[in-house]
Protein backbone atom coordinates (compact mmCIF):
# COMPACT_ATOMS: atom_id res chain seq x y z
CA UNK A 1 0.00 0.00 0.00
CA UNK A 2 2.83 2.09 0.83
CA UNK A 3 4.68 1.65 -2.56
CA UNK A 4 1.54 2.01 -4.63
CA UNK A 5 0.90 5.48 -2.62
CA UNK A 6 4.58 6.42 -3.60
CA UNK A 7 4.27 5.06 -7.11
CA UNK A 8 0.76 7.51 -7.63
CA UNK A 9 2.62 10.53 -5.73
CA UNK A 10 6.03 10.19 -7.85
CA UNK A 11 3.71 10.28 -11.06
CA UNK A 12 1.20 13.00 -9.72
CA UNK A 13 4.55 14.95 -8.87
CA UNK A 14 5.75 14.96 -12.44
CA UNK A 15 2.80 15.80 -14.11
CA UNK A 16 2.51 19.25 -11.77
CA UNK A 17 6.40 19.80 -12.76
CA UNK A 18 5.34 19.07 -16.61
CA UNK A 19 2.71 21.24 -16.58
CA UNK A 20 4.55 24.21 -15.37
CA UNK A 21 6.88 23.72 -17.53
CA UNK A 22 4.75 23.24 -20.87
CA UNK A 23 2.51 26.12 -19.54
CA UNK A 24 4.44 29.43 -20.90
CA UNK A 25 4.14 27.45 -24.52
CA UNK A 26 0.12 27.29 -23.90
CA UNK A 27 -2.34 30.07 -25.34
CA UNK A 28 -3.95 32.17 -23.02
CA UNK A 29 -7.17 30.60 -23.71
CA UNK A 30 -7.74 26.14 -23.96
CA UNK A 31 -10.69 24.37 -24.27
CA UNK A 32 -11.80 23.23 -20.94
CA UNK A 33 -14.89 21.43 -22.34
CA UNK A 34 -16.12 18.83 -24.83
CA UNK A 35 -20.25 17.92 -25.33
CA UNK A 36 -21.85 14.78 -25.89
CA UNK A 37 -20.65 14.59 -29.56
CA UNK A 38 -17.20 15.59 -28.80
CA UNK A 39 -17.11 19.10 -29.60
CA UNK A 40 -15.40 21.56 -27.98
CA UNK A 41 -18.29 24.14 -26.36
CA UNK A 42 -16.10 25.83 -23.60
CA UNK A 43 -12.89 27.43 -23.20
CA UNK A 44 -10.89 29.08 -20.06
CA UNK A 45 -7.67 30.21 -19.31
CA UNK A 46 -4.65 28.05 -19.29
CA UNK A 47 -3.88 28.17 -15.60
CA UNK A 48 -6.82 26.19 -15.46
CA UNK A 49 -4.99 23.48 -16.35
CA UNK A 50 -2.54 24.11 -14.12
CA UNK A 51 -5.24 23.60 -11.37
CA UNK A 52 -6.05 20.38 -13.10
CA UNK A 53 -2.93 18.80 -13.12
CA UNK A 54 -2.43 19.48 -9.26
CA UNK A 55 -5.78 17.70 -8.68
CA UNK A 56 -4.26 14.30 -8.04
CA UNK A 57 -2.09 15.56 -5.33
CA UNK A 58 -4.82 16.68 -3.45
CA UNK A 59 -6.80 13.45 -4.35
CA UNK A 60 -3.98 11.41 -2.93
CA UNK A 61 -4.02 13.98 0.07
CA UNK A 62 -7.89 12.82 0.59
CA UNK A 63 -7.40 9.24 -0.27
CA UNK A 64 -5.06 8.97 2.90
CA UNK A 65 -7.18 11.07 5.19
CA UNK A 66 -9.67 9.37 4.53
CA UNK A 67 -9.60 6.56 6.12
CA UNK A 68 -8.33 7.74 9.32
CA UNK A 69 -10.94 9.56 9.90
CA UNK A 70 -14.34 7.92 9.11
CA UNK A 71 -15.92 6.71 12.13
CA UNK A 72 -16.38 2.74 10.57
CA UNK A 73 -11.97 3.09 9.70
CA UNK A 74 -12.08 -0.99 9.99
CA UNK A 75 -14.04 -1.26 7.07
CA UNK A 76 -11.35 0.01 4.97
CA UNK A 77 -9.29 -2.97 6.02
CA UNK A 78 -11.72 -5.22 4.74
CA UNK A 79 -11.91 -3.28 1.27
CA UNK A 80 -9.00 -2.29 0.64
CA UNK A 81 -8.49 -3.82 -2.88
CA UNK A 82 -11.43 -1.82 -4.13
CA UNK A 83 -10.38 1.13 -2.43
CA UNK A 84 -6.81 1.27 -4.08
CA UNK A 85 -8.15 0.37 -7.08
CA UNK A 86 -10.39 3.57 -6.87
CA UNK A 87 -7.62 5.85 -5.97
CA UNK A 88 -5.42 4.08 -8.71
CA UNK A 89 -8.01 5.07 -11.48
CA UNK A 90 -9.13 8.66 -10.21
CA UNK A 91 -5.28 9.65 -9.62
CA UNK A 92 -4.70 8.08 -13.13
CA UNK A 93 -7.52 9.28 -15.00
CA UNK A 94 -6.95 12.96 -14.20
CA UNK A 95 -3.36 12.62 -14.89
CA UNK A 96 -4.19 11.66 -18.44
CA UNK A 97 -6.98 14.10 -18.58
CA UNK A 98 -4.40 16.92 -17.86
CA UNK A 99 -2.44 16.00 -20.41
CA UNK A 100 -5.03 15.05 -23.27
CA UNK A 101 -6.57 18.59 -22.95
CA UNK A 102 -2.81 19.66 -23.00
CA UNK A 103 -2.31 18.37 -26.27
CA UNK A 104 -5.63 19.73 -27.64
CA UNK A 105 -4.74 22.96 -26.46
CA UNK A 106 -1.69 22.55 -28.90
CA UNK A 107 -3.75 21.83 -31.66
CA UNK A 108 -2.59 18.16 -31.67
CA UNK A 109 -4.98 16.00 -33.00
CA UNK A 110 -6.64 14.25 -30.36
CA UNK A 111 -10.29 12.93 -30.05
CA UNK A 112 -10.56 14.52 -26.15
CA UNK A 113 -14.19 13.41 -26.41
CA UNK A 114 -13.49 9.68 -27.83
CA UNK A 115 -10.50 9.22 -25.13
CA UNK A 116 -12.25 10.29 -22.16
CA UNK A 117 -15.42 7.73 -22.81
CA UNK A 118 -13.51 5.33 -23.11
CA UNK A 119 -11.58 5.91 -19.95
CA UNK A 120 -14.49 6.31 -18.05
CA UNK A 121 -16.19 3.60 -19.15
CA UNK A 122 -13.27 1.61 -18.41
CA UNK A 123 -13.01 3.14 -15.07
CA UNK A 124 -17.31 2.50 -14.68
CA UNK A 125 -17.12 -1.32 -15.78
CA UNK A 126 -13.69 -1.84 -13.14
CA UNK A 127 -15.37 0.10 -10.34
CA UNK A 128 -18.51 -2.18 -10.88
CA UNK A 129 -16.81 -5.63 -10.61
CA UNK A 130 -14.95 -4.42 -6.75
CA UNK A 131 -18.19 -2.28 -5.83
CA UNK A 132 -19.48 -5.55 -4.03
CA UNK A 133 -16.10 -5.84 -2.11
CA UNK A 134 -16.72 -2.49 -0.35
CA UNK A 135 -17.84 -2.46 3.31
CA UNK A 136 -19.90 0.23 5.66
CA UNK A 137 -18.36 3.15 5.76
CA UNK A 138 -19.11 6.79 5.64
CA UNK A 139 -17.25 7.87 2.76
CA UNK A 140 -16.64 5.56 0.19
CA UNK A 141 -19.76 3.70 -1.53
CA UNK A 142 -23.47 4.00 -1.79
CA UNK A 143 -24.13 6.07 1.27
CA UNK A 144 -28.73 6.23 2.26
CA UNK A 145 -29.94 5.77 5.89
CA UNK A 146 -30.62 2.47 5.60
CA UNK A 147 -27.40 1.33 3.57
CA UNK A 148 -25.60 2.75 6.93
CA UNK A 149 -28.33 1.37 9.44
CA UNK A 150 -28.00 -2.57 7.65
CA UNK A 151 -24.97 -4.92 6.76
CA UNK A 152 -27.26 -6.75 4.86
CA UNK A 153 -28.82 -3.52 2.99
CA UNK A 154 -25.25 -2.34 2.48
CA UNK A 155 -24.11 -5.58 0.73
CA UNK A 156 -27.06 -6.16 -1.31
CA UNK A 157 -26.97 -2.47 -2.09
CA UNK A 158 -23.68 -2.66 -3.31
CA UNK A 159 -24.15 -5.55 -5.34
CA UNK A 160 -26.93 -3.88 -7.41
CA UNK A 161 -24.59 -0.92 -7.77
CA UNK A 162 -21.89 -3.14 -9.56
CA UNK A 163 -24.33 -4.59 -11.99
CA UNK A 164 -25.58 -0.55 -12.72
CA UNK A 165 -21.71 0.78 -12.68
CA UNK A 166 -21.16 -1.57 -15.39
CA UNK A 167 -23.92 -1.42 -17.72
CA UNK A 168 -23.02 2.68 -17.28
CA UNK A 169 -19.47 1.47 -18.46
CA UNK A 170 -20.37 -0.36 -21.89
CA UNK A 171 -22.60 2.49 -22.63
CA UNK A 172 -19.65 4.96 -22.17
CA UNK A 173 -17.14 2.94 -24.15
CA UNK A 174 -19.90 2.19 -26.66
CA UNK A 175 -20.15 6.14 -26.78
CA UNK A 176 -16.42 6.50 -27.03
CA UNK A 177 -15.66 3.72 -29.81
CA UNK A 178 -18.66 4.90 -32.06
CA UNK A 179 -18.64 8.54 -31.51
CA UNK A 180 -22.41 8.74 -31.26
CA UNK A 181 -24.03 11.01 -29.08
CA UNK A 182 -27.01 9.33 -28.03
CA UNK A 183 -25.02 6.53 -26.38
CA UNK A 184 -23.74 9.35 -23.95
CA UNK A 185 -27.10 10.40 -23.11
CA UNK A 186 -28.27 7.20 -22.74
CA UNK A 187 -25.46 6.60 -20.09
CA UNK A 188 -26.06 9.37 -18.36
CA UNK A 189 -29.83 8.37 -17.94
CA UNK A 190 -28.68 4.91 -16.86
CA UNK A 191 -26.42 7.34 -13.97
CA UNK A 192 -29.44 8.99 -12.88
CA UNK A 193 -31.92 6.62 -13.36
CA UNK A 194 -29.27 3.72 -11.81
CA UNK A 195 -28.74 6.26 -8.61
CA UNK A 196 -32.22 6.40 -7.84
CA UNK A 197 -33.32 3.05 -8.67
CA UNK A 198 -30.26 2.19 -5.61
CA UNK A 199 -31.92 4.88 -3.34
CA UNK A 200 -35.66 3.41 -3.95
CA UNK A 201 -34.08 -0.31 -3.43
CA UNK A 202 -31.95 0.19 -0.26
CA UNK A 203 -35.20 1.56 1.55
CA UNK A 204 -37.25 -1.45 0.09
CA UNK A 205 -34.28 -3.92 1.47
CA UNK A 206 -34.22 -2.30 4.74
CA UNK A 207 -37.90 -2.20 4.66
CA UNK A 208 -38.38 -5.98 3.74
CA UNK A 209 -35.72 -6.60 6.98
CA UNK A 210 -37.65 -4.76 9.38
Amino acid sequence: MKKLTLVLLALSILSLIGQLLVLPYLPDTVPTHWNAAGEINGYGSKYTNLFLAALPLLMLGLFALTPRIDPRKESYEKHRKAYDIFRVFMTLFFIALTWVINAAAMGWPVDVGRIISIALGVMFLVLGNYMPQIRSNYTFGIKTPWTLESPAVWKKTHAMGGIIFCVCGVLTIAAGIFAVSWAMYVMLAVILLGSLWLYVYSWLLYRKER
